[in-house]
């Protein structure tokens, strides 16, 4: 759900790629990653690379402007104290975008869904399975290094202080990796009844996607929930507790995303 909103925000707290580059290679690398499910005919992937350009047009028409205003939003919350429901803004917010981006995508998707043959929705459903299959054996999960690695990159390196209060958070975190991906393998064979195509899926994918949140089990959202507020905090005392030159080196990875955004935004003005 939230492969592109990834793109350029996300990556200000949660990353380290190159923002700029990664959003000029969507052209191609979302179809690389449907073709990674199944495998399209040369007239079907000549459709599907007219709706990524006018994804594209879109988000950057569109989107990127909030991502400024986002962007913008966040250096005022970090001259001040920061609070845990201030790191969670800033995640809703791009969380905002995201759905935005899935229900602009989603009518495009049920299009070519529309024109895959009964064969390819099988090698889709197929590959759709096998993927969760491999998440079981590898069971994902976020941890300190992961945490600790994207905040450097954008603060530099952490001191002892800071070191130990994400060490601390990642270990009161819980493990819901078996409600997680129960609750993805409940999902997905929902896709796949409805993958059958009968008469009027189209609507119903469009609504099975707008209540998925919703009807999500009650264990998974506590988890999630204890999880996010142990994570919020630890990142609002690193924030709280940064160096000058810290600082100054946040400012600055903030300050370069935005004019990534900026170039991004004058290719369509």
């Amino acid at each position: 759900m939230y492969r592109i909103s990834f793109l350029l925000l996300v990556a200000c707290l949660c990353t380290g790629c190159n923002n700029k580059f990664i959003y000029n290679q969507l052209d191609w690398l979302i179809p690389w990653y449907v073709d990674d499910y199944v495998d399209l005919t040369a007239v079907q992937k000549d459709t599907l690379d007219d709706k990524v350009d006018a994804l594209l047009r879109w988000h950057r028409t569109e989107e990127l402007h909030r991502y400024i205003e986002i962007l913008g939003s966040i250096e005022q919350d970090l001259s001040k104290p920061v609070t845990k429901e201030t790191v969670q803004k800033w995640f809703d917010d791009v969380l905002v975008s995201a759905k935005r981006i899935q229900k602009t995508i989603l009518p495009s998707a049920l299009k070519l869904g529309e024109g895959l043959s009964d064969k390819q929705i099988a090698e889709l459903v197929s590959n759709l399975w096998e993927r969760q299959d491999e998440l079981e054996e590898e069971y994902i999960e976020e941890n300190y290094d992961d945490i600790s690695e994207n905040l450097i990159k954008y603060v530099g390196r952490l001191n002892l202080a800071q070191k130990n209060a994400l060490s601390k958070a990642t270990r009161s975190m819980q493990r819901f990796d078996h409600v997680w991906l129960a609750d993805r393998r409940q999902w997905l064979g929902k896709i796949e009844a409805l993958l059958k195509r009968e008469p009027g899926w189209q609507q119903a994918m469009i609504e099975a996607f707008a209540l998925r949140e919703g009807q999500q089990p009650k264990r998974f959202k506590q988890y999630l929930a204890y999880n996010k507020n142990i994570i919020n905090q630890a990142i609002a005392d690193v924030m709280n507790n940064l160096t000058d030159k810290q600082r100054e080196r946040l400012h600055v990875e903030i300050a370069d995303l935005r004019d990534d955004v900026q170039v991004i935004i004058a290719r369509v003005e």
